[in-house]
């Protein structure tokens, strides 16, 4: 399989970013911490950043929020990611065949004190990770919480605290579909994604914007 088939220049600008912030962090401090999305958006760039030479025992990937099914379910971020991004890549499941609580916890124990990166999806509704507008996310540590998505499914979520303790945050929108994610709901503070802030910078990537990247922050 060609894996940078279908490849469209908001993928290769995110993975120049993607190299430049992860050679810094790299001659920084050794690692490289990031939060990556599910969903169809994203798999191409994971699929091109496969075929990097990067330095992928250095490179720790967590997901941002995971469907309460079988890991080997279609339906499962770990499984579309992996398919993906590929074997070397140091990628840590949910373990979601223990109760959400204690899947929520351990999945604590593997995160870091703070992400490097994190790189985020934008639903229609203005969602993040599994951070739902309508719907309560419970808190079982700071840094993950269970939810239940619109489509009645559990999920395990980062926190939106844990994500704005992030260094960066990316978001990679594409679609005409999402014209107004870009317009109002990535500004709009009743709205998860519009919550979602770096430390040290928010960027978006869009195949709907002047430029395919854009400093929010």
């Amino acid at each position: 399989m060609n894996r940078e088939s279908g490849i469209s220049e908001v993928e290769r600008g995110l993975l120049r970013f993607f190299r430049r912030v992860c050679d810094k962090f790299l001659q920084k401090k050794g690692s490289f911490h990031v939060a990556i999305a599910g969903g169809k958006t994203p798999m191409q760039f994971y699929r091109l950043l496969s075929t990097q030479p990067l330095a992928w025992d250095r490179i720790f990937f967590y997901l941002s929020d995971e469907r309460y099914v079988d890991i080997t379910s279609t339906a499962s971020n770990y499984r579309n990611i992996r398919e993906n991004l590929g074997y070397k890549a140091r990628l840590f499941p949910v373990d979601t065949s223990l109760p959400p609580t204690e899947s929520a916890k351990l999945y604590s124990y593997l995160l870091p004190p703070s992400l490097d990166m994190a790189l985020l999806g934008v639903g229609v509704d203005g969602h993040t990770a599994s951070i739902f507008p309508a719907t309560h996310c419970h808190a079982v540590t700071e840094k993950v919480c269970v939810t239940k998505a619109p489509d009645g499914i559990t999920r395990i979520s980062l926190t939106e605290e844990y994500l704005r303790s992030s260094c960066l945050v990316v978001f990679l929108v594409k679609g005409e579909e999402k014209q107004h994610v870009i317009r109002k709901d990535l500004y709009d503070v009743n709205k998860p994604a519009g919550r979602v802030r770096g430390r040290r910078g928010t960027y978006l990537f869009s195949d709907m914007t002047c430029h395919t990247f854009t400093k929010i922050l």
